[in-house]
C-alpha cells in the first residue's frame, strides 16, 4: 500500500519535470549579489564540476575542487551574462559578463549555477 501511495504522488513530479537546455545566445540578468560565482579558467570550472558530480567527501572536494579566491567573480545584482559556448556537452559554458565592476569580459559558469533562482533569463528580440 505504501508502494502505491508513494508511486502516486512521484508521478505528477516526473510527467512535470522539464530538462533546461541553454543555448547560445541566452542572456541572463542576476537580481541578488554574490549568489553565483564565475571562473576566470575553464580548468577550475572543470575540476569543481567534477568533484560535484562525483560527491566527494568535504576533505576530498577541498582537495580536489578548490579554487583560488582571486580567479574568481561573484556575480553582483544586475550583471547580464551572455552565453557564447558550450563546454563539456553543456556542463559548462563560457560566458561574456556585462558589468561595470570588472575589466574583464570573459568567464566560465556551471549549467547547474544557470538554474539559481536569482539568476532571470532575459528575452532577446532579433
Amino acid at each position: 500500500m505504501k508502494f502505491i501511495f508513494s508511486l502516486i504522488l512521484l508521478i505528477p513530479c516526473l510527467l512535470s519535470s522539464e530538462e533546461i537546455i541553454y543555448e547560445k545566445g541566452n542572456v541572463f540578468e542576476s537580481k541578488k549579489s554574490h549568489s553565483i560565482v564565475l571562473y576566470e579558467y575553464k580548468a577550475d570550472a572543470t575540476r569543481v564540476n567534477l568533484a560535484r558530480l562525483h560527491s566527494y567527501s568535504i576533505k576530498e572536494f577541498m582537495d580536489f575542487g578548490s579554487v583560488d579566491v582571486r580567479d574568481i567573480y561573484k556575480v553582483r545584482r544586475g550583471d547580464t551574462l551572455t552565453l557564447s559556448e558550450s563546454y563539456r556537452d553543456g556542463e559548462i559554458f563560457k560566458v561574456e559578463l556585462k558589468s561595470g565592476s570588472t575589466k574583464r569580459e570573459k568567464y566560465f559558469i556551471l549549467s547547474d549555477d544557470l538554474e539559481d533562482s536569482s539568476l532571470v533569463k532575459l528575452e532577446v528580440k532579433t
